[in-house]
């Protein structure tokens, strides 16, 4: 393993991952078990930015009106430009706050709880935007052109997803270099654009052919440059508010020196390794923090409603399934807390000497899916209360929780910065399952055993000790039956069971999760915190119920039903399903926009 590149995009030669050992079959706890905590300064500097970016959101923003009226209150971005707040990690020489990844995280968590769509606009500009960009360029003529743009004030974006869909690994937005050779003209059509229809700057993919063969690129272009322009704002089932767009390429010129070449064409990526670590942690500001914030106020909410209902005179908080319910969902608020710690702290201490690059590529999607089930259960618990809005609730004189809008908008998070089975079976293809196959043979045999130790279960209650245990032993068992898998379907042929590598992709993430819960459960009861043990076994408890699921998705005991030729067979139009669709009236309705607002 000592070129990485023989390896995956994650993988640090001589910097140790807990995730990675996971993949690998070795439970690596002495790793993970001193778990990491932020400094104190960083965290003071951290409460003072989300103190400050509070007192903005709660003099400026009335988060129920941009629901209402899908547009941000004006003059809000000038602001946010004006503190910084729109350059959360970039130097304050050029106009940012300099703040660390887990600080960054923070004050979008901050945002998310009042106004998702506004932690969007700040989330897209730390995970693509120019800031993001400039921190990877080598010095040089694009180096400095990012750089002015920033002293400048620019919003920016990334446009890359076209109407054919994200999964396509090449875009048909072309780049034909000018006669000269001095630039390039671009032209195509990107949807769903984060910022875009506020951007200053946006890095756009195109194909570019370089002697005879297609690769795709990268470009900065000026929204302002003639032959671009905007088709259309997006309107989403939520985030309403959020500057989104379909965007116009028809011959933008773009000099050829705001191209981004690339150290390795041949990579899987559309963008250098390094940038696309930088978009992967980006993802966790983007996603993980509106997820746990979203988390975080439906724990609060489920105690306002449970706390003023009874039931027949017998308080509502006494029944066992609402117990059942609201620590779940505290469970669940504290896992998605303890992932983001492990998968953002150690990268601002490197010191640690520890590569949580895995787990980075990894959290978006575990801490969406949470999301998602604290939302659905809370939405469940509060019922019909819960399924209706804000405003309606006040008008009736009721508590006007908004639930409503942020179950819309928790939604978004599972599908934006790639869907969860997909992040999932890339996860599969470009991590976990590099280390197993004929290439890698010996190499997996060896990584697979760790020889059955038992880790120390110093600082978790005996309940807890037996779900570290467990986890040790699901990833001993993890490793052996991926090598199994890998021999028995050689790759390229390997890739085409995508249902059972997303669960041995799902499969890793809950010993994952599980094991950071564990391992901030053991921290918090050496300082004293022994609340935590209770969190821990709750949440290890639901894991190991999915993860049995989730076996029998990843090793079937005997064959399934066939899935191909049902699907096969409807979607061919054959009449032997027809009936499925009788009775209803599958014409598409005609549309008109109700909220025409700026489009």
């Amino acid at each position: 393993m000592s070129d990485s590149k023989s390896v995956n995009l994650f993988h640090r030669h001589g910097v140790p991952s807990f995730l990675e050992g996971i993949y690998q079959g070795r439970f690596e706890w002495d790793m993970i078990s001193n778990f990491v905590a932020q400094d104190s300064a960083d965290e003071k500097a951290g409460d003072a930015a989300v103190e400050r970016l509070t007192d903005i959101l709660r003099n400026r923003v009335n988060p129920t009106a941009v629901d209402a009226t899908r547009e941000l209150p004006e003059g809000l971005l000038e602001e946010l430009r004006r503190t910084g707040f729109l350059n959360l990690q970039d130097s304050p020489d050029i106009g940012g706050l300099g703040l660390s990844s887990y600080n960054t995280f923070r004050v979008v968590q901050a945002a998310a709880s009042w106004s998702v769509p506004v932690a969007l606009v700040l989330g897209i500009q730390t995970a693509v935007g120019s800031g993001t960009y400039l921190r990877a360029l080598p010095p040089g003529e694009l180096h400095s052109y990012v750089e002015q743009r920033l002293l400048d004030g620019i919003i920016s974006g990334s446009a890359d997803t076209e109407p054919a869909g994200a999964s396509n690994s090449a875009r048909r937005t072309r780049a034909v270099p000018t006669d000269d050779g001095e630039a390039f003209l671009l032209t195509g059509e990107k949807i769903h654009i984060g910022n875009g229809p506020i951007a200053d700057i946006v890095t756009v993919s195109a194909m570019l052919d370089e002697d005879g063969q297609d690769r795709p690129r990268l470009f900065f272009v000026e929204t302002s440059d003639p032959g671009f322009s905007i088709r259309s704002r997006h309107e989403f089932m939520g985030v309403k508010g959020f500057p989104n767009a379909a965007l116009v390429l028809d011959g933008v010129r773009v000099p050829r020196e705001r191209m981004i070449v690339e150290v390795d064409p041949d990579t899987e990526v559309r963008i250098t390794a390094e940038l696309t670590m930088a978009v992967v942690r980006g993802r966790l500001h983007l996603i993980t923090a509106p997820s746990l914030a979203i988390s975080k106020l439906c724990l609060e909410w489920s105690r306002n409603f449970v706390n003023r209902r009874t039931i027949d005179g017998r308080p509502l908080g006494a029944r066992e399934e609402i117990q059942h319910m609201v620590s779940s969902t505290m469970a669940d608020v504290f896992a998605i807390q303890a992932l983001a710690e492990w998968s953002l702290l150690p990268a601002d201490q490197p010191d640690l000497g520890l590569n949580v690059a895995f787990e980075q590529n990894v959290t978006k999607a575990i801490s969406a899916e949470i999301c998602w089930r604290a939302a659905d259960r809370t939405m469940d618990l509060l019922a019909g209360e819960g399924f209706e809005t804000a405003p309606s609730k006040a008008r009736r004189g009721a508590p006007a929780l908004p639930l409503e809008r942020f179950y819309r908008d928790a939604r978004n998070l599972r599908i934006s910065g790639g869907v969860s089975f997909l992040l999932q079976f890339w996860a599969a293809r470009m991590s976990q399952f590099t280390y197993y196959g004929p290439d890698h043979a010996g190499q997996s045999a060896a990584l697979s055993q760790d020889g059955g130790q038992q880790p120390c279960t110093d600082g978790l209650d005996p309940l807890n000790a037996d779900h570290l245990r467990f986890a040790a032993a699901e990833t001993r068992r993890l490793g052996a039956a991926c090598q199994k898998f890998a021999a028995d379907h050689p790759a390229p042929g390997l890739y085409e069971h995508q249902h059972r590598l997303i669960a041995f992709s799902r499969i890793a993430d809950e010993i994952l999760t599980m094991s950071v819960v564990l391992a901030k459960a053991a921290r918090l009861h050496h300082e004293g915190r022994t609340e935590a043990q209770d969190l821990a076994a709750i949440y290890c408890a639901h894991a190991r119920d999915r993860l049995a699921a989730l076996w029998r998705q990843a090793e079937p005991v005997t064959a399934g039903p066939d899935h191909a030729a049902v699907s096969d067979a409807w979607l061919s139009g054959d009449d032997t399903y027809a009936s499925l669709i009788t009775g209803v009236i599958t014409d598409v309705p005609p549309t008109a926009d109700t909220h025409p607002g700026k489009r």
